[in-house]
């Protein structure tokens, strides 16, 4: 259930369906970048759904085009990982950026997500949820 969840979720997203994307969040909902990530503004933990929508504007401001394609959601319990590939250009220079193999993880709660952490690191992020390759 919480797989298709959030395979709704991502197919609302593509088809730039903002209310059905937010319907998924839980109003408390916090994410939490990759400390790793390189560019400005990323490293601050973002909550709520203005949170997410400061988050989303960050990266659209980043990047034209940004989408993420969905490779494989796992179902880890009370959690959903997704391992996507993140497209897009450079806004600023307009080079395609290299397309990311990164890793998204959600916790939902009575159908819900509450939290999502950002890998950049697929591997970090099936360690985080006992599945070392």
């Amino acid at each position: 259930e919480n797989v298709e969840i959030i395979r709704r979720m991502y197919e609302a997203w593509l088809a730039q369906d903002e209310r059905a994307v937010f319907e998924t969040f839980d109003a408390d909902i916090e994410l939490n970048p990759d400390p790793e990530a390189a560019w400005v503004g990323i490293g601050q933990v973002y909550r709520g759904h203005a949170g997410m929508r400061s988050y989303m504007a960050s990266v659209y401001e980043a990047f034209e085009g940004y989408r993420p394609e969905v490779e494989e959601l796992i179902d880890v319990g009370d959690q959903v990982l997704t391992l996507a590939i993140e497209h897009g250009k450079g806004r600023g220079s307009g080079a395609d950026v290299q397309a990311n193999r990164t890793a998204h993880l959600w916790t939902l709660r009575d159908g819900r997500a509450v939290r999502l952490d950002l890998y950049l690191n697929r591997d970090k992020a099936l360690k985080a949820v006992g599945l070392e390759e």
